[in-house]
């Protein structure tokens, strides 16, 4: 059989300690042993939070090109992706999926628990990307509240290194090369005379460019003008911090500015009274318009389609009418209870190998801490022996000191997404089992917030509702039941037990063997 081999890592950190040497060794041995022939090769160097990776796109457009090839070989699920848009790519491909180190190929013929569980870990791997993206905007958040702008500086600053307490800071400074137009772009339109197109002009006459090289649009001058950064303050989750930064201009003329934008722009803009709890999330069946909602005499309300490319004949639905079918979605989700125990089962078993990496990691951390300790201390008495300055002796220190508190927060991490990898699955399958009892204890905010998640379309068709589900749920709106668990010789399993009164001589059932599902 045909395969290509799909090796991935974050950073070039990763890259450095072998991590992609030891994948691409783990996967060949497996294409050996299974007599599968590569015919080529993918690498990335960088996050699959997102879509747009350069080589996996790549092996895609090679897929596409060689359907003969129906085998990717991967070392495992978060290498290959930790987001539902690649994963859907790759399902919509008909391929074989192999996980080498979870011991699983997934394809279209795979059964629905085997889906079920590719799908939890598909949402762990990218709920520990949100985590690590939370951290970061947790740092970001307070390095605002400390007084020093958390992002890349804009027009007329540079992002420059500092000193405080002992740490080494990033931090903005003014722009020499840039401050200066800047300011005379603010003068410039507070006088009046000028339109943003004008000073657009003028600024790309002077030479400004973007942070990237680009020429200055107006919109850009709009944004810039509206920035309370250039007088001292900055806006950070909207909320306006006091900076610590230089200002370039006056807050007397930051104001004047605002005023000049007032009486220009001043429009008045409608008030929308209502906020409507399911608009957005359905759409209509006939014509693929969206679905709105009015209120009628005052106090119902009717959600219809919006007739943009004409009436199409679609009928109205009353609110509370709407609810309720909507929870019968919700029903569908369901899992039996006994295999709800035996899922956390799996997954507490599969845990074990999560555990394993993020130890090692730490384990690998801690090494590095004390190596840099074992620094600290050396030239501690190299500096009482007078073998090295104070100065030299400061500046190393604040330096390994530096090194040592990232070490310390990304073993915090990896402590926080060992515990974190487990508990989501367990929320996972705690809020199936609870979906509709959940939704019905909800008011019409919380019952559309579970429809997001349970949901990535719904359309409406003369007052009845064609969901489509967010995988994994989509497979259990008929429930995950014993039918789903058949054993299968190749994987040596049995399928579940019947009830107690079908087993003849027998007096009571056998439990499932579970060492089929492996998550890592």
């Amino acid at each position: 059989m045909k395969a290509v081999l799909y090796a991935r890592v974050s950073s070039r950190e990763q890259e450095e300690g072998f991590s992609i040497a030891a994948q691409l060794k783990l996967i060949k041995e497996y294409a050996v042993k299974n007599k599968l022939k590569t015919m080529n090769e993918f690498i990335d160097i960088e996050t699959a939070k997102q879509t747009g990776r350069s080589n996996f796109n790549s092996m895609i457009d090679f897929l596409r090109d060689n359907p003969e090839v129906k085998n990717i070989l991967c070392e495992k699920t978060d290498r290959l992706y930790r987001n539902f848009k690649d994963y859907l790519t790759i399902e919509n491909l008909d391929l074989r999926i192999h996980l080498v180190k979870e011991n699983e190929v997934l394809s279209k013929e795979s059964k629905s628990h085997q889906k079920f569980i590719h799908g939890i870990k598909i949402l762990m791997a990218k709920n520990y990307v949100d985590n690590l993206s939370e951290e970061a905007k947790k740092g970001m958040l307070q390095k605002a509240h400390e007084g020093y702008y958390p992002s890349f500086a804009p027009l007329g600053y540079l992002n420059i290194e500092n000193e405080l307490n002992g740490r080494k800071i990033k931090i903005i400074g003014i722009d020499p090369s840039k401050s200066h137009l800047i300011k005379k772009i603010f003068k410039l339109y507070s006088t009046g005379v000028y339109s943003l197109q004008k000073i657009s002009h003028f600024a790309n006459e002077e030479g400004l460019r973007s942070r990237k090289g680009h020429k200055i649009h107006k919109s850009a001058i709009y944004k810039m003008l509206k920035n309370p950064i250039y007088y001292g303050d900055f806006k950070w989750n909207n909320k306006i911090y006091k900076g610590k930064h230089s200002a370039i201009i006056s807050k007397e003329l930051f104001d004047k500015v605002q005023k000049i934008f007032f009486s220009k722009y001043n429009k008045s803009q409608k008030i929308q009274k209502h906020n409507f709890a399911f608009t957005g999330l359905l759409t209509c069946a006939k014509c693929g318009c969206a679905i709105t909602a009015e209120i009628q005499k005052e106090k119902y309300v009717y959600y219809h389609c919006t007739s943009y490319k004409g009436k199409c004949g679609n009928q109205f639905i009353r609110e509370e009418i709407l609810t309720e079918k909507l929870g019968e979605l919700v029903k569908k989700i369901r899992i039996e209870p006994k295999i709800i125990n035996w899922l956390k089962e799996a997954l507490l078993m599969s845990h074990k190998d999560e555990q394993e990496y993020h130890n090692s990691q730490i384990k690998s951390l801690q090494v590095q801490y004390n190596k840099l300790q074992h620094r600290l201390d050396k030239i501690y008495i190299d500096k009482l022996d007078e073998i090295v300055t104070t100065e030299y002796y400061q500046e190393k220190t604040n330096e390994w000191k530096d090194e040592q508190s990232k070490i310390l927060n990304n073993i915090e991490r990896h402590k926080e997404a060992n515990t974190n990898y487990f508990e989501q699955g367990l929320r996972i399958l705690e809020l199936v089992q609870k979906a509709y009892s959940a939704y019905l204890e909800q008011d019409n905010a919380g019952k559309r917030n579970l429809l997001n998640i349970l949901l990535s379309n719904c359309t409406l068709n003369d007052g009845n509702l064609y969901p489509t589900y967010r995988k994994p749920f989509d497979l259990l709106t008929n429930g995950l039941s014993r039918s789903n668990w058949s054993g299968r010789e190749d994987l040596n399993l049995r399928p579940l037990d019947p009830e107690p009164s079908a087993l003849p001589n027998c007096a009571t059932p056998r439990k499932p063997q579970l060492n089929y599902i492996i998550i890592n």
